[in-house]
């Protein structure tokens, strides 16, 4: 997992040019109202406002190497889940994995930071996702959540679940409001994959991509109904 949590970090934060702006004007009047000896506090103002503007704004990235980001974080989420779960490839091969994430607006461990992009957009400083292996007789679960900020904040999870004990794979629609970088209450939208056991368990994550989650689970619904006939 290759995650760049400096450069992140500087997305999820607010920063306001404002102060800067600030020091070079006050810096560009000193230097054309004082006596010449005076002017290199002016010039010091002028070169304070250019670091201060520099060192707020410098590498920080779009909405778009956010995505990146993310994407390229779970990149190899699929062997990940063999290894965590036990399992070969060729145990798993009935039907694709299903592979559903996107971002985790919700605590993992200390908080989470949301942003909303130039796109409109939410982004959180967490993600998640799940992946879904399909076996003979069972369905292997593997649930990632992990932060874009911080190295030490992610979590694991894995299930194993029987045809016949599953109850639904479906998406719903989850709506809450949370408080933005800016410290504005947003109300956020989002989907959400959920898989439920007959036992009232279930495993969850938000989707970044609806369409393409639509596609795969379709196969998953048509497999787990003929297990289910079968057993």
């Amino acid at each position: 997992m290759s995650i760049n949590y400096e450069r992140n970090k500087k997305y999820f934060k607010q920063s306001s040019p404002k102060a800067g702006i600030i020091l070079i004007v006050i810096g560009l009047l000193l230097t054309l109202a004082l006596p010449d000896a005076g002017k290199l506090v002016g010039i010091l103002g002028i070169l304070g406002g250019v670091a201060l503007l520099y060192f707020q704004f410098a590498g920080k990235p779009s909405d778009a190497e956010i995505d990146a980001d993310a994407a390229n974080a779970i990149a190899d989420v699929q062997k990940r889940a063999l290894g965590k779960l036990g399992l070969d490839e060729d145990e798993v091969t009935l039907i694709d994995p299903v592979v559903v994430h996107g971002y985790y607006y919700k605590n993992i461990a200390s908080g989470v930071q949301v942003k909303l992009g130039k796109d409109r957009v939410f982004r959180a400083s967490n993600y998640e996702g799940i992946v879904l292996f399909f076996s003979e007789h069972q369905l292997h679960a593997y649930k990632f959540q992990f932060s874009l900020v911080s190295p030490q904040e992610s979590r694991e999870q894995t299930d194993e679940y029987f045809y016949r004990d599953v109850v639904s794979v479906a998406t719903q629609s989850e709506t809450f409001k949370i408080n933005d970088i800016k410290g504005n209450s947003q109300q956020v939208n989002f989907e959400e994959f959920k898989l439920t056991t007959t036992g009232g368990t279930s495993i969850t994550s938000s989707i970044r991509d609806e369409g393409s989650v639509s596609r795969v689970i379709s196969g998953a619904r048509s497999l787990i109904r003929e297990k289910k006939i079968a057993s």
